[in-house]
């Protein structure tokens, strides 16, 4: 059906839908039909951004505004309305699986800068800025029941303040940070108050006293992220994270964000032991309005860069219902509420799409040290180096090019440094190089004992293990253990079928090769159809155990082929990622391969993975932060290359 004739459907629809709310009256209970109608038409025409769908839209634009989560319902208070900022009262419940709104009482007092917190079924509002900007600051406490809308007044607060953060623990509020009356005086003061108190109580100040700051529990801990000081007339954003210790009632700096954040108090979730947060301002790093969903690891003290939002926004807000991410709202240009749209994505167990590579890159390989993912191949000379946690690439030429700068290496990192091993052109062949970040510099070690391209590698206790690749012309069965300890290399037996182009890994116990070319299919470095064998060699017997159909052997790869890098080892299976194809049998259009096949070594058997969104061969995939990803590598069979990076966070398999 063409555009027009959508449109035109879409108009006739609405019409009637319109024409029978008139006769109604328009009006059932509280909903607002506007609204509905408006959904109606995001759902005809089905509006997507990539990983992201729209999910509701709302008849009235605002920014900081405040929000609270019960189950699939997002409440959404007061906020600013216009770019000169004039406040609304207005209160309304989204249902956030169907997308209908629903009007409630207005609140008893416009109000911005604070963040609501809900414990059973009241929401608490401590403080803030009331009315229209520059508003005064306010002791008031006000409380708000859910289940019968309807507010009432609570201890109010030692002194005024504005924009600072609450948290609930159990029955007990946790307020904190914020600026004075005078709207610019950063707080550090920390009270809290436990429900059915008349009185706050004064507990440990904060270590930076800021505003606009991000509160949440998790972990049973209270964390801080990011903010704001001062507030008026020049703010100044900030990248510091605190924990507060519930037990010992002491602050502590955690992991900075990747760069100064600020205006995402309502945009922020706790997700399990990860704190996610949507959206929101970074002045200092020259963005007004960011696009930016990181995650931060309570546990590991990590940040990672988890997606772009479809448009930037600032002051918007987020809820998170089962693995469901909602985000939306706020301002996409400046201070202007110009953003009446809710998007939804799967945060788990769905590839997405990151920033490309700055340069296209082809057989790639590479490795994470300290949260950077550092990458080479074919169709650059240079390294490629990916910020995990800021989500970003850095410029060309920050690392030094590589001695022998060919591609088609084997890699495995070993002590914060990138180990390549072999490859291709360049006089790569057999070639062991070594990359330290700190000091930015490789460096050369021993030769490998057989100069190889395209071989199978991983990194037991230590010791590097190598084996097959391409030694001139033809495959190699040849197999060998470096140990960096002691900078030596030792033969191995040699695989049982010799093989190159194959992925391969380590459960931490054995080497294991999967797949590949070789005698037979793709002797030598061009395009074949590969085998689907599974071969394992066990460090501590010195054999290896092939796919050949008796009792206990592994069982074969779902579909033959090479080309398809590491294998990843993740939740107690290895990843086995795209591949290439000389005929085409279960590939995509070019001959590669967008398959994802999973292996568990424990139970023997094999099951199909999310498939990625670009087929690829010559892929590198890496795991850090327990996430799965795959930069570069070429989309054509053959000689090709590609900017494409996308990551999949996975659940652990449910599977019987």
């Amino acid at each position: 059906m063409s555009r027009v004739r959508r449109w035109l459907l879409a108009g006739a629809v609405l019409a009637a839908v319109l024409a029978a709310g008139g006769a109604l009256g328009f009006v059932t209970g509280r909903r607002w039909p506007i609204t509905r109608l408006e959904h109606l038409k995001v759902r005809l025409f089905g509006e997507s951004y990539g990983e992201w769908r729209v999910a509701a839209k709302s008849d009235l634009n605002r920014y900081e505004v405040m929000k609270v989560v019960r189950g699939d319902s997002m409440y959404l208070f007061s906020g600013f309305f216009t770019d000169e900022q004039k406040a609304t009262a207005r209160v309304e419940m989204l249902d956030l699986a169907s997308g209908n709104w629903i009007r409630k009482h207005d609140m008893p007092q416009a109000l911005t800068h604070t963040a609501p917190v809900v414990i059973r079924d009241t929401a608490w509002f401590v403080a803030g800025f009331e009315g229209d900007h520059p508003g005064p600051a306010t002791t008031r406490v006000w409380r708000y029941s859910l289940a019968n809308d309807e507010w009432s007044a609570g201890p109010a607060v030692p002194e005024a303040r504005g924009g600072g953060g609450l948290v609930a623990v159990g029955d007990t509020l946790h307020y904190f940070g914020g600026w004075l009356a005078d709207r610019n005086t950063d707080a550090a003061e920390h009270w809290t108050l436990v429900i059915g108190d008349s009185a706050w109580r004064a507990a440990a100040p904060m270590p930076m006293p800021r505003g606009h700051l991000t509160a949440a529990v998790a972990a049973g801990q209270i964390f801080v992220i990011g903010g704001v000081l001062g507030h008026d007339p020049v703010p100044i954003d900030v990248a510091e994270v605190h924990r507060f210790d519930l037990a010992t009632g002491t602050w502590a700096s955690r992991a900075s964000l990747p760069f100064p954040l600020s205006h995402v108090e309502p945009a922020t979730e706790s997700y399990g032991e990860w704190i996610i947060t949507a959206g929101g301002r970074s002045r200092e790093d020259g963005r007004e309005n960011v696009d930016d969903v990181l995650g931060y690891n309570t546990a590991t003290d990590r940040w990672v860069h988890l997606a772009r939002t479809p448009k930037p926004f600032l002051g918007g807000v987020t809820a998170i219902v089962g693995d469901t991410l909602y985000a939306g709202l706020g301002a996409i240009r400046g201070s202007d509420p110009d953003n009446p749209l809710i998007w939804r994505t799967t945060l788990r167990n769905q590839w997405r799409q990151l920033d490309s590579l700055p340069t296209p890159l082809g057989e790639v390989a590479g490795g994470v040290i300290n949260g950077k993912l550092y990458l080479v191949g074919e169709g650059n000379p240079g390294t490629a180096v990916y910020d995990i946690a800021a989500g970003r690439w850095e410029p060309a030429g920050s690392v030094r090019n590589r001695p022998a700068s060919g591609n088609h290496h084997a890699a495995e990192v070993v002590g914060g440094k990138l180990y390549l091993l072999g490859g291709f052109g360049r006089n790569a062949e057999g070639l062991l190089q070594v990359f330290d970040p700190v000091i930015d510099r490789w460096s050369l070690g021993p030769a490998m004992p057989f100069a190889t391209g395209a071989a199978a590698s991983a990194l037991i206790d230590g010791k590097i293990y190598v084996a097959g690749g391409i030694v001139g012309n033809t495959t190699t069965e040849q197999a060998a253990v470096f140990d960096v300890a002691t900078q030596q290399w030792t033969a191995l037996a040699p695989m049982p079928r010799p093989r190159n182009h194959a992925a391969s890994g380590t459960d931490g116990k054995r080497f294991y090769v999967f797949g590949g070319r070789g005698p037979g299919s793709g002797d030598s470095n061009v395009v074949a159809n590969g085998f689907d064998d599974v071969q394992i060699f066990d460090p501590e017997t010195g054999k290896w155990a092939v796919s050949d159909g008796t009792p206990g052997a592994p069982l074969p790869l779902p579909q033959a082929r090479g080309g398809t890098g590491k294998a990843v080892w993740l939740n107690g299976e290895f990843w086995v990622i795209g591949g290439e194809t000389a005929t085409g049998a279960g590939a995509a259009r070019g001959g590669t391969y967008n398959r994802v096949d999973l292996y568990d070594p424990v139970q023997n058997r094999w099951r199909r993975g999310e498939p990625l969104p670009t087929p690829r061969h010559g892929v590198f995939p890496v795991t850090d932060a327990r996430m799965v990803w795959v930069a570069g590598g070429g989309t054509t069979a053959g000689g090709s290359e590609s900017t494409r990076l996308e990551m999949i966070w996975p659940r652990r398999a449910t599977v019987p």
